[in-house]
């Protein structure tokens, strides 16, 4: 990345996020433990 205006890292940041969301949501569905265990650590975190 050749420029790191804030624009451009809030938009890299954005996409990397829903890249991450995209891929845990078809991880839980291929993968019924990972779900398991995702929503306890959410629940254990969010306390």
């Amino acid at each position: 990345m050749s420029t790191s205006s804030p624009e451009a890292v809030k938009k890299l940041l954005e996409n990397m996020q829903a890249d991450l969301r995209s891929l845990s949501m078809e991880c839980k569905k291929k993968f019924p433990p990972v779900k398991e265990v995702h929503t306890h650590i959410y629940i254990y975190t969010h306390i």
